[in-house]
C-alpha cells in the first residue's frame, strides 16, 4: 500500500509520482477526510476530493468550463505560438463552452447521441465488435484494449459521422495525441507538438467531409448538421464539435472495457456471480464506472474569487475535481472499497454531472455492454496471459489498461 503522507509535509503530490499513481485511492481517501479541499502550489491549482463538493461545484455558475486559455497558458514557450493558431477551434469545443453558447450548441448535438439514436448504434456496435473479434479469434490469445476496446468505439464513431473506413487508425492516432496533451500534468513540448500536428489534420478532414455532405446529402448525423438553418451553429463550430465527438470516446472507452474485464478477472467470486448471472452485465459496468473511473478527474476555472471550506480560491485558478475520490466517499457508497458487482448503481460521478454531463455516457455504456456480452460470448474462458505484462494508463486523469494480454 502506498505511504500516506501529511501534505504540509509531502515533497512529491501524488499525482506528480509515478509510483504512486499505480494506487492512488490511500491518498485519495486520506485527502477526502482530512483536506477535502486542497491547494498543490507547484501546480497552481486545488483539488476537491468529497462528494457532495465535486457534485455542487459541477453546476457552480462561479467555475467555468472554458479552460482552454489556461492550458494555452500552459503550454511550454517554444510551442505556445502554435497552439495558439488552432486554439479557436479548440475554445469552440461544446465541453469548454458556457451558457448560452453551451445550451445551444449541446441541443443540436444531443440528438445524435440520446437513447433513441444510441439504440440505432446497436447494429453498428455489434458489427464492429465481431469485426474486431473475428480477426483474433483462432489465435488462442490476443490484448484485448489494443485490438478490440480501443479501436471499437472508434470504427463505431466513425461510420457515425462517415469517417471512410481506410481513415479510421489516422482517427485512434488523433485521439491519442489529444488525450495526451489535455491530460499530462504538466503539459509538455512533445504533448503540445503531437496535438497541434493532429488537430490541423483533423480540422482539414473534417471540413472535408462536410463539403462531402454538401454536394452529396446524406440522411447521417453530420448531413444533418450541414444543412441547419444559417445562424444557428457556424460551420466552425460544426467542424469543431466533429473532431470532438471523433475525440472524446475512444479511451474512456478503452479503460471501461479494460478496467470492466481486470476487475471480473482479479476478483474470481465476482467473476463466478456473472457468469451464473449474464443479467448483471448492466451491474457490472456501473460498478466499475464507480470504483475504477476511465476519467478520474475534470477541471474547471474560477470566474472569480470565493471561499470553499476557509480556503479562497482565486479568479482564474484552475480546481480539480476528483472523480475516482468522490466515488468511493463513504458517505453516499456503503463499503466503497470493495468491488460489488451486485451493489445497486448510485449515483457516481464517472460521467460528470449538472449540466455538463457526458453528452455520449449512453453510447459509452452500451457500447461497454455489446462488447463485453460478444467477448464473453464468443471466448468464454478468457483468462489473464500471465507471459505477458499489462501495460497500464496512468496519468493525472485517466485510469486503465493500454495493454492488457489475454488467452482464451
Amino acid at each position: 500500500m502506498t505511504e500516506i503522507v501529511d501534505p504540509k509535509e509531502a515533497k512529491e503530490f501524488f499525482l506528480n509520482e509515478p509510483r504512486k499513481l499505480d494506487n492512488p485511492f490511500p491518498d485519495l481517501k486520506y485527502f477526502r477526510e482530512n483536506r477535502p479541499v486542497f491547494y498543490y502550489e507547484p501546480f497552481d491549482q486545488w483539488f476537491v476530493f468529497g462528494y457532495d463538493d465535486v457534485a455542487n461545484l459541477f453546476h457552480d455558475p462561479r467555475l467555468s468550463v472554458d479552460r482552454m486559455k489556461g492550458f494555452v497558458d500552459q503550454v511550454p514557450p517554444e510551442v505556445r505560438d502554435d497552439v495558439k493558431e488552432i486554439a479557436p477551434y479548440l475554445e469552440m469545443f461544446l465541453l469548454f463552452k458556457d451558457d448560452p453558447d453551451h445550451a445551444r450548441m449541446r441541443k443540436f448535438l444531443h440528438a445524435g447521441f440520446n437513447l433513441e439514436a444510441v439504440h440505432r448504434l446497436k447494429d453498428q456496435i455489434q458489427g464492429a465488435a465481431d469485426e474486431l473479434l473475428d480477426r483474433v479469434q483462432n489465435q488462442g490469445h490476443f490484448d484485448v484494449c489494443g485490438d478490440f476496446a480501443f479501436l471499437l468505439p472508434a470504427y463505431v464513431l466513425s461510420d457515425f459521422l462517415g469517417v471512410h473506413k481506410e481513415d479510421r487508425d489516422r482517427v485512434v492516432q488523433w485521439s491519442v495525441d489529444f488525450i495526451d496533451f489535455f491530460n499530462h500534468i504538466p503539459i509538455t513540448e512533445d504533448t503540445a507538438g503531437r496535438m497541434v500536428q493532429s488537430a490541423t489534420e483533423m480540422i482539414d478532414y473534417t471540413k472535408g467531409l462536410l463539403a462531402e455532405r454538401r454536394w452529396e446529402p446524406r440522411d447521417d448525423f453530420l448531413g444533418t448538421l450541414a444543412n441547419v438553418e444559417e445562424g444557428t451553429i457556424t460551420e466552425e463550430e460544426i467542424v469543431a464539435n466533429t473532431m470532438l465527438l471523433l475525440l472524446a470516446g475512444h479511451v474512456a472507452v478503452r479503460n471501461l472495457v479494460g478496467n470492466t474485464i481486470y476487475l471480473l478477472l482479479t476478483h474470481p467470486k465476482q467473476y463466478s456471480l456473472l457468469k451464473s448471472n449474464p443479467d448483471l452485465l448492466k451491474n457490472a459496468i456501473e460498478e466499475t464506472l464507480r470504483y475504477e473511473p476511465p476519467v478520474t478527474l475534470i477541471p474547471r476555472i474560477a470566474l472569480e474569487d470565493f471561499d470553499l471550506h476557509g480556503n479562497t480560491i482565486r479568479k482564474g485558478q484552475i480546481v480539480q475535481l476528483s472523480i475516482a475520490s468522490a466515488n468511493r466517499d463513504a458517505s453516499h457508497f456503503p463499503d466503497p472499497e470493495y468491488f460489488d458487482i451486485s451493489r445497486k448503481p448510485g449515483r457516481y460521478l464517472s460521467f460528470g454531472f449538472g449540466p455538463h454531463g457526458c453528452l455520449g455516457a449512453p453510447l459509452a455504456k452500451e457500447e461497454a455492454r455489446i462488447s463485453l456480452e460478444t467477448l464473453f460470448r464468443r471466448m468464454p474462458g478468457i483468462k489473464l496471459d500471465k507471459s505477458r505484462h499489462i501495460e497500464w494508463y496512468r496519468n493525472a486523469a485517466n485510469r486503465g489498461p493500454i495493454i492488457l494480454p489475454l488467452v482464451f
